[in-house]
């Protein structure tokens, strides 16, 4: 199973986005646990992580997260502003699992 964790200020503006990657990945027959958070509580998660998109409006943490977190998550990626507030989790998650094949090829 692949374990996608979105980051945002608060958790809650990315549950729309949230809902619409599972039931795109479901169609594809990929079988995944997405789930939103806010970045101050994502430590429970973050070592189970293997696609971890951070929201526009935080950023600033990318680095954050990839010094402390890119030799365990195969993929840490800011989702595009504009993609993120079209919520187009098709093209979002489409980036970020072609990004994680190439590095488990």
């Amino acid at each position: 199973m692949l374990v996608i964790t979105l980051i945002c200020n608060l958790g809650m503006s990315t549950s729309v986005l949230v809902d619409k990657m599972a039931a795109y990945t479901k169609e594809k027959g990929i079988e995944t646990d997405v789930e939103a958070r806010a970045f101050q509580r994502v430590e429970d998660r973050i070592h189970r992580t293997d696609i971890l998109l951070i929201g526009p409006q935080v950023r600033y943490l990318a680095k954050k997260f990839q010094t402390e977190h890119g030799g365990e998550i195969p993929v840490i990626q800011t989702m595009d502003m504009s993609d993120y507030a079209m919520q187009k989790a098709d093209k979002i998650f489409d980036q970020a699992y072609a990004a994680y094949q190439a590095k488990e090829n």
